[in-house]
């Protein structure tokens, strides 16, 4: 499938009434939302002396919703100029949130950041919130967790247990690592922090952050300093800017279960039971390669792809562009199990 394919044709849809322009700062994004209580060790949502506090934000009745997985570094906040575009709450309801140490959730010091703990508190969050069937939208390295979760859920079933987890209605990841030989990171961004990150200073100035970081955003896009700027304060909320660089070990945890995650294998297990849509940008200098990997192997299989232009940050390059695909895979696209 094209971008085009998806994104020309049917109804205008109603738009979220709750446009949230990025210049209105994060506060605006943080104040619609709320930080609840999630032990990590229990792997559940629960007040305790172990517990820490994560950022949920919803839009409409989440039995039903579409979660919005975030990106790295920036969380759910990379969300917040995609949303104006989107269906409002009646038409789709909405999951955002931030994980262990990202945005507006606690960041503490002796954390161990993984994929598998990601996976762990999506799982929560669906159980306590009553998520009885659900669309993902993957950005990122999220697409990793989705991953994760998927891998788990046959793994439940091999052992006759229950799977877990809300039906699933349709997959759709962008701009994220699906193959473990289609990573193309540059060398000084998440390489260089996950090696040798200890010499970025916890208060770092905006300026080495984006002389860093500034690759995620096309060289076209007049917005990279103002996007910049929203990451950069995203990762130093609660003085949690050492997130940054403890959390960049992604690519290797996916390399290190190569075989529990790969995309390939997971969907060919599930692609009869919900549809699948991969998508990327144009200009994209971290995972480029993956689209391409994706169409070679597995569009002769039926799944679909789409590419959109820009840079990594397609969240803030083509908020209207990306939201239209969301909008349209989840209205023509995903399925309608029975609950």
């Amino acid at each position: 499938m094209t971008a085009s394919s998806l994104l020309s044709g049917g109804p205008d849809l109603a738009k979220s009434p709750a446009a949230l322009p990025v210049s209105d700062g994060l506060s605006a994004w943080y104040d619609g939302g709320e930080r609840v209580a999630y032990d990590p060790q229990a792997r559940a949502l629960r007040s305790g002396h172990r517990s820490l506090h994560v950022f949920v934000r919803r839009d409409g009745d989440v039995a039903r919703a579409v979660t919005f997985l975030p990106g790295y570094p920036d969380g759910s906040s990379g969300w917040a100029s995609v949303l104006p575009h989107l269906p409002g709450a009646s038409a789709m309801p909405k999951l955002f949130f931030d994980y262990v140490g990202m945005g507006d959730s606690d960041k503490p010091s002796n954390y161990r950041f993984a994929t598998t703990e990601r996976a762990d508190l999506i799982e929560a969050l669906w159980r306590k919130l009553g998520v009885e069937s659900t669309t993902l939208v993957a950005f990122d390295f999220s697409t990793l967790v989705v991953l994760e979760h998927l891998r788990r859920r046959l793994e439940r079933a091999e052992r006759g247990e229950p799977e877990g987890g809300p039906a699933i209605r349709g997959v759709l990841m962008f701009n994220g690592g699906l193959f473990t030989d289609g990573h193309s990171h540059p060398w000084w961004t998440t390489p260089v922090l996950r090696r040798l990150g200890e010499w970025m200073p916890q208060n770092a100035p905006f300026g080495v952050f984006i002389t860093m970081a500034g690759v995620m955003w096309s060289r076209r896009f007049q917005g990279r300093d103002k996007a910049g700027r929203r990451v950069y304060e995203s990762l130093r909320r609660h003085g949690g800017y050492d997130f940054l660089r403890r959390a960049a070990g992604f690519v290797a945890d996916h390399k290190a279960d190569s075989e529990r995650l790969d995309f390939g294998r997971l969907f060919m297990a599930f692609r009869e039971r919900f549809p699948f849509l991969v998508g990327g940008s144009e200009k994209d200098a971290f995972e480029h390669r993956q689209v391409d990997l994706a169409q070679k192997r597995l569009a002769p299989f039926g799944l679909e792809l789409a590419r959109l232009p820009g840079g990594h940050m397609t969240t803030d390059e083509e908020p209207g562009a990306l939201a239209d695909l969301i909008a349209r895979f989840e209205r023509e696209k995903a399925t309608r199990p029975a609950i």
